[in-house]
């Protein structure tokens, strides 16, 4: 009865763990990344997709394998994002995120050095990188020294974000959207 009642708890963490693939999947590669406030996920998820349906009925919307984070996969472009999510600003949105690139954390030099055309289209004038991303703010910064690429600090308002998903660095370009103040 014990072994019994072992093989099915495993088979529900399998049944469980094959689940959050599938919905990571479906999100994957994502186009945009929001945080969002922390255990209110679900809500989020709600009210991101309620402001985005109306121009992309495909749009679909996973939690990340952490709270407060959602991942986002969707054909609008960021002009039309911004539009939406500033005519119903989600009252759980924190910050969103346009996905430029993604990278292994093994191949991180070399994928930055393959993408560095992509950042140097947008004149970023700050950095900010997630806590979470297992790499810090000056390892970042070397790394992008190293590869030729600058910040211009008095250009621009961008922010170049730094986020990790599953095993992957992410750098994404943070996008003005109205929030609900807090």
């Amino acid at each position: 009865m014990l072994l019994s009642m072992c093989l099915e708890q495993e088979t529900l963490t399998s049944m469980d763990d094959m689940m959050k693939r599938e919905l990571e999947n479906r999100c994957w590669p994502p186009t945009y990344i929001a945080t969002v406030t922390y255990g209110k996920e679900e809500f989020a998820e709600l009210e991101i997709g309620d402001a985005l349906f109306p121009l992309d009925p495909e749009i679909n919307i996973c939690k990340a394998s952490y709270g407060g984070v959602l991942l986002i996969k969707t054909s609008l472009t960021e002009e039309a994002a911004i539009k939406l999510l500033s005519l119903n600003p989600p009252s759980t949105l924190r910050r969103f995120m346009k996905i430029l690139f993604c990278c292994e954390y093994s191949e991180l030099t070399e994928c930055l050095s393959n993408n560095i055309n992509i950042l140097s289209k947008i004149n970023f004038s700050s950095l900010r990188v997630s806590e979470r991303s297992g790499i810090n703010y000056e390892q970042v910064m070397r790394l992008l020294n190293k590869v030729g690429y600058q910040l211009r600090k008095k250009e621009t308002s961008l922010t170049l974000s730094v986020e990790p998903i599953r095993n992957f660095i992410c750098f994404t370009k943070q996008l003005p959207v109205i929030t609900h103040v807090r």
